[in-house]
């Protein structure tokens, strides 16, 4: 994350300093329940709120508008930090070297960072810490380099990651998201302008979030550390300050949302922007996204007041009801069955439990199903037997009030479905019944 020189450093530094006299107050808290009852009103040039588990979306402004993302950027670039130490690529206590091309961004003061030497060695974890509380720009870009080789490969894999997310209007062209031109020109590229720096929709950006989340949650541990110390007790050590405000114990911080990650994002294109997340006291979980909540020279807290307005709205205003596995969906009616002992079959939820938001108010009887066959389980329109209960043989396209529901994935949002499955096991009829139906069918 860039940060605008001195003021801004001092401005983070004040809000830190007040964070245990605003927090607990209340008067956040009130502020916020005011907002709930409508649909809030903000003045972020795009935004979204999605489940964390399935991406519906419950709350939309001009997601799906490119624009740049700042270090909102590293979210991505975590994701395949994280995984290479899953695969034994990488290992938590591993050191690694930095170049001197990185060694020298690190001391750049301009923009977020720890300082780096290329003479030392730093594990993986002291790197991995400095990026997810303080955002370090050129602590992600030496783990890149661990992964992959060089910041040039490691933008090759997060490119080709985006797009097996479905994202496919990114720009992708450095690990941290600073422009072509903070980060050198060993790092950045030729090809690009001096000022060009990453991009993302705010569905891209919730997407992948959600990826995240799903597939490393322990990035929560992290995220959520609201102070630590980079190299404590050394000439180079630094107090690190997370800048996620809304984090317990900072001054956005509000009892009711209690926010656990996940990344800002700074820049004089971005603006302030911020990737946040909740569980709320229901247990619901949901990743919001703001972009360009306010210009980036200001205390950059205008997205923080826009996330909890966010977060608020759809806690206020949204119920969920559960689509157990195994059960009936409403609306899904009865298939034909091609060569079967019966000639119908009900067809059943194969998923696992599927949540769903409804608007408050909103009966869960009017949450309906639409089944669609898969081709390589048919004959001539009917569900072919045998089939075994368990076995996928379509989906139910999910609507409410005969409008579908949406889920981000990636670039753009599709309807939300669940798997089907027949609800019993269905056998083949012997070929004496099924030559009986024949006749008959031709004498029909």
């Amino acid at each position: 994350m860039r940060v605008a020189g001195t003021l801004k450093k001092i401005m983070i530094s004040l809000v830190a300093a007040v964070t245990f006299t605003t927090a607990g107050l209340g008067i956040a808290d009130a502020g916020i329940t005011a907002q709930a009852a409508t649909t809030p009103s903000i003045s972020a040039k795009a935004a979204i709120a999605v489940d964390a588990g399935t991406g519906q979306i419950l709350y939309d402004k001009n997601s799906t508008q490119p624009m740049a993302i700042a270090s909102m950027t590293k979210m991505l670039s975590t994701y395949l930090v994280l995984q290479a130490i899953k695969q034994g690529k990488l290992s938590w206590n591993q050191k690694i070297s930095v170049s001197k091309d990185v060694a020298k961004m690190s001391q750049n003061t301009d923009y977020a960072n720890v300082p780096l030497l290329a003479t030392k060695t730093y594990s993986v974890r002291e790197l991995y810490n400095a990026t997810e509380i303080y955002s370090a720009n050129a602590a992600i870009t030496a783990l890149g380099d661990a992964v992959a080789g060089s910041p040039h490969k490691f933008v090759d894999m997060m490119r080709k990651t985006a797009k097996s997310f479905g994202i496919t209007d990114a720009t992708i062209i450095n690990a941290s998201g600073l422009t072509n031109k903070e980060v050198g020109s060993a790092i950045g590229y030729s090809s690009e302008a001096a000022d060009a720096e990453n991009e993302m929709s705010a569905q891209d950006v919730a997407t992948v979030a959600q990826k995240l989340l799903a597939d490393y949650p322990e990035v929560l541990k992290t995220s959520s550390i609201a102070h630590a110390w980079f190299e404590k007790g050394t000439s180079s050590e630094t107090k690190m300050d997370n800048r996620n405000f809304m984090l317990k114990g900072l001054v956005k911080h509000y009892d009711a949302l209690p926010v656990d990650g996940l990344k800002t994002g700074t820049s004089t294109k971005a603006g302030n922007a911020f990737t946040g997340t909740v569980k709320f006291s229901n247990g619901n979980r949901i990743i919001t996204v703001v972009m360009h909540a306010g210009a980036a020279n200001d205390s950059g807290t205008e997205r923080f007041t826009q996330t909890a307005q966010i977060m608020s709205y759809v806690y206020h205003n949204y119920t969920t009801t559960t689509l157990a596995k195994n059960k009936t969906i409403n609306g899904v009616k009865a298939v034909n069955v091609q060569d079967g002992k019966a000639l119908t079959s009900t067809l059943v939820n194969n998923s696992n439990n599927t949540k769903v938001y409804l608007p408050t108010g909103t009966d869960a009887s009017q949450l309906k199903g639409t089944v669609s066959l898969n081709k390589t389980a048919t004959t001539a329109g009917k569900l072919q037997a045998p089939v075994k209960n368990g076995k996928t043989v379509g989906t139910a396209n999910l609507a409410l009030n005969k409008k579908t529901i949406s889920v981000v994935s990636g670039t753009k949002s599709q309807s939300m479905t669940v798997n089907v499955t027949p609800k019993q096991s269905i056998e083949k009829a012997n070929i004496f019944v099924r030559m009986w139906r024949g006749v008959r069918s031709w004498f029909n």
